[in-house]
């Protein structure tokens, strides 16, 4: 979702448009990877921006109300969130966890068990809407300890 469409539905459901709300939201569209409220926060102090966690906070459950974030557990790293795509109906997500530092990364490519969701509906009549997949091995940072 763009920037302009975020702020425009944000106004269009009488929200006041809010100095935090525009920062979190530009933060958000310019990042594809799932944001927790510390990572935003960082981001936004790297660029001189004053603004607090609490705030952010709100922002993401205001975003998150009106539909437009999808937020995931992401082991040591807490709730993180990304902004919704309105024209995908198929969402996945796929996360490589670290099982001694638990640094979690999203995998961002090529959905890798697409084929796999393809050949579920049509064995079993349903329509995959969503799916996680989770893998547990040992980072890079750690492997070089």
């Amino acid at each position: 979702m763009e920037y302009n469409e975020i702020i425009q539905l944000i106004q269009e459901k009488g929200y006041r448009l809010t100095d935090p709300r525009k920062k979190v939201i530009s933060t958000l569209t310019s990042h594809s990877e799932f944001l927790g409220a510390y990572d935003i926060h960082n981001l936004l102090q790297q660029e001189n921006v004053p603004i607090g966690v609490a705030s952010i906070y709100r922002v993401l459950s205001l975003l998150k109300s009106l539909g437009l974030l999808r937020s995931e557990e992401f082991s040591a790293g807490g709730e993180k969130y990304r902004l919704e795509s309105l024209t995908s109906h198929h969402h996945h997500s796929h996360q490589l966890i670290c099982s001694q530092c638990g640094r979690t990364e999203e995998w961002i490519g090529e959905c890798p068990i697409s084929n796999i969701a393809g050949k579920l509906e049509q064995d079993s009549g349903y329509q995959i809407e969503e799916h996680w997949l989770r893998f547990f091995g040992v980072c890079p940072f750690c492997r070089k300890e």
